[in-house]
């Protein structure tokens, strides 16, 4: 009797955890995060991700770990791996944010105290050598060459690629077409 009473909680566990994620996956919070109003004033709330790996001439550059205010854009140990989850002031008719968008590319940048200005990313500048080769900046966003990466808006789960070498974005757009990358998997947040 003892071991059926056993079986049967275990049973109603598994399938109140089972029902509870797929609700969670209709719910659409992940995707689109979460509104709550309260006294006249709402908040979007989320905690979204996005996946940067950057390659100058080759070689690979990793982000400073645990860096940024957990009120904005973020690392924790995971590599090159951007974290926000906060509240922002929302307009629930409009459907839109009251201040600026915190998810742009170049603000990643600028938050981590990462060098950034109008003409280089990381201290490196279109036209800057590669061994012996003039090299250039290219951004993919998802696998596509994005030419207006600064003021791309960042969704979860997004891989931004920051390669900066002589090769042209055509030949990049192959490789990641052969080679496409997945979205690491979570450690720290």
């Amino acid at each position: 009797m003892k071991k059926l009473l056993i079986s049967i909680g275990l049973i109603a566990l598994i399938v109140f955890f089972s029902y509870s994620l797929v609700e969670y996956k209709r719910s659409g919070i992940t995707e689109q995060g979460i509104v709550t109003c309260s006294n006249g004033q709402c908040f979007w709330s989320a905690h979204i991700h996005v996946d940067a790996p950057i390659q100058i001439c080759g070689e690979k550059y990793s982000m400073p770990k645990f860096k940024g205010p957990l009120n904005s854009q973020h690392t924790h140990g995971d590599d090159n791996l951007i974290h926000w989850h906060d509240k922002r002031a929302f307009d629930a008719e409009k459907k839109q944010f009251l201040d600026p968008t915190p998810f742009t590319l170049e603000l990643i940048f600028k938050t981590l105290d990462l060098p950034i200005t109008d003409e280089s990313l990381l201290s490196k500048k279109d036209g800057d050598m590669c061994g012996d080769s003039p090299a250039g900046w290219k951004i993919f966003v998802n696998g596509r060459s994005y030419l207006n990466w600064r003021s791309y808006e960042w969704k979860d789960r997004d891989i931004v690629h920051f390669i900066f070498d002589a090769r042209s974005v055509q030949e990049v757009e192959e490789e990641l077409g052969r080679n496409p990358m997945k979205f690491p998997n979570i450690g720290e947040g």
